[in-house]
């Protein structure tokens, strides 16, 4: 699986999470293949203006699989949120052109949850989502401002909408 089909799923379901602390999930970066000095990846821009990214990296060899957390992660931890997110959601989605996911670690990056999301997919190609985030003006709420949030139907039904065959006009 190429890359960038990897990050048009986690985008499209990104955008079908509706989380309402998110305004704005675009694409970004040059390069086709991590590694590179412009790394595809996805912008997440979240209420205060701070972004968290997925970004395409090397898959190390001696990353490690850690376990989701079971609380709630404060908003300053953008990046680890964003992360927890996306294995939340791909867990509802469970896409067909991924057979497995799972957050990792990996020494030397230290993180408070986990450094990446590593992904199998179908075709047995591995795609390494590492997490980053950048500060927005204002400053991040300390508690979660959407505590209640609980992923829409609508990320299950994901690919449905987006392989649906254009619906063609009634006949009167």
């Amino acid at each position: 699986m190429q890359v960038s089909q990897a990050l048009d799923v986690m985008t499209a379901i990104l955008r079908a999470a509706e989380h309402p602390d998110i305004v704005e999930v675009t694409r970004y970066g040059a390069d086709t293949q991590p590694g590179g000095q412009s790394p595809p990846g996805i912008k997440v821009r979240h209420q205060s203006g701070t972004a968290a990214m997925l970004w395409a990296g090397v898959p190390p060899r001696d990353a490690t699989p850690v376990p989701l957390p079971t609380g709630p992660l404060p908003p300053k931890q953008r990046a680890a949120r964003i992360l927890v997110l996306a294995q939340q959601l791909l867990d509802v989605a469970r896409p067909e052109v991924f057979t497995s996911w799972e957050l990792c670690q990996q020494p030397g990056v230290e993180v408070p949850v986990a450094a990446a999301i590593r992904i199998t997919a179908s075709d047995r190609s591995v795609i390494y989502l590492r997490a980053t985030a950048a500060s927005g003006g204002a400053g991040e709420p300390e508690t979660d401002p959407y505590p209640d949030y609980q992923i829409p139907q609508g990320v299950q039904s994901w690919h449905l909408s987006r392989n649906a065959p254009p619906a063609e006009p009634a006949s009167v």
